[in-house]
């Protein structure tokens, strides 16, 4: 089946110049030191070496560059991803361990986990026309297109409802994550039985 995942969608990563990625390291170092809610523009300001005006030139808030952050961890987290799932599986296989994969590695990401724990940006996110959608979108592409024409993707499903599917279960899973206590095998089980299988032209489709 080829990669499982496409590259990240990089256009939805705006270009901030120099200046501005001081400004998010200065914040990287400050949210490692403080925490997130105990960061302030100040705190960012001082430790990227600029004036608090410089940074509300490229950011509207402290929540802002979070988000930013946040982005660049999706991309970290997706080259993790692809990384741990086999190549040349059929669409079934390779859409659960993706799955798998990613909700385990970006359990313990605290920038990613603002996805999950802040209810409004949770909301926000899974929007048809967020950032975040395009980049799911962007990052499935090449896999609905090939279950498409293999017949393995249920035909009177649309792709991009496919993937925003998935993406709520991702987040549903990462809230929930804990619960499994760790059983790898439990989780899998969950998310092929739940959430991929529905998904399947032909439901009795047995992992390669």
């Amino acid at each position: 089946m080829g990669e499982a995942l496409d590259d990240p969608a990089q256009q939805a990563m705006p270009d901030i110049g120099k200046t501005g990625a001081r400004i998010v390291d200065g914040a990287r170092r400050c949210f490692e030191r403080y925490g997130i809610e105990k960061t302030t523009i100040e705190d960012i300001a001082r430790a990227a070496g600029v004036s608090r005006p410089t940074v509300y030139k490229f950011f509207g808030g402290k929540m802002d560059i979070v988000d930013y952050i946040g982005f660049a961890e999706l991309d970290k987290i997706q080259e993790l991803v692809r990384a741990r799932v086999q190549r040349h599986r059929n669409f079934a296989d390779t859409t659960t361990e993706a799955i798998v994969a990613s909700v385990q590695v970006a359990s313990g990401n605290p920038y990613i986990r603002r996805f999950v724990e802040d209810l409004e940006v949770s909301a926000q996110s899974q929007l048809p026309t967020s950032p975040y959608q395009e980049q799911a979108r962007h990052r499935w592409e090449s896999v609905m297109k090939r279950a498409q024409a293999s017949g393995e993707l249920a035909a009177d499903l649309d792709p991009a409802d496919v993937v925003n599917w998935l993406s709520r279960n991702q987040v549903m899973l990462l809230r929930v994550l804990d619960q499994f206590r760790g059983d790898e095998d439990k989780l899998r089980h969950i998310v092929r039985r739940f959430v991929v299988e529905p998904l399947l032209a032909n439901r009795t489709i047995t992992s390669s």
